[in-house]
């Protein structure tokens, strides 16, 4: 069943990706794939399109693709949240078992780089496959590890 359900939360991330390619970024370092849903602050002319500052950047979510399985990867940055900086991790209700993960920096707005760098901190800490991973709906929020903002 855990098969069944991982094949369908990488389905449904291929569909979103082959939807938008334009939209698709990839992992400077590991090369997977993920989709952006808010600009990074570190991309002056996507904002300068937009009409905003870094600063109004303090959250990125994107849709991740890693090892055959996806998932949201929330950001924000600790002055918006009651969460220490780190990450965590929840599993949803949804009947697909979605894992989401979130990063919580220490910054004054999310940037590609820092973002990444949480992405591989996530893989490192085993995602998707470790048993950490393996999360009841009922434990919420679960804090897994301090963020390190090292390059990835």
């Amino acid at each position: 069943m855990a098969d069944a359900r991982r094949a369908v939360r990488w389905s449904d991330f291929r569909r979103r990706a082959n939807y938008a390619p334009e939209a698709v970024y990839r992992h400077r370092t590991f090369d997977w794939e993920y989709i952006p849903i808010h600009p990074f602050g570190d991309e002056s002319d996507h904002l300068a399109r937009l009409g905003i500052r870094s600063e109004d950047c303090w959250g990125v979510d994107a849709w991740w693709g890693a090892d055959g399985d996806a998932t949201l990867l929330e950001s924000s940055i600790a002055k918006l949240t009651r969460e220490k900086p780190g990450l965590y991790a929840r599993k949803t209700d949804h009947e697909n078992g979605w894992v989401y993960l979130r990063a919580i920096f220490e910054l004054p707005f999310v940037t590609r780089q820092v973002f990444e760098a949480a992405m591989t901190q996530f893989h490192a800490l085993g995602f998707p496959n470790a048993e950490l991973f393996d999360l009841r709906p009922e434990q919420n929020l679960v804090w897994l590890t301090d963020v390190k903002l090292a390059l990835s």
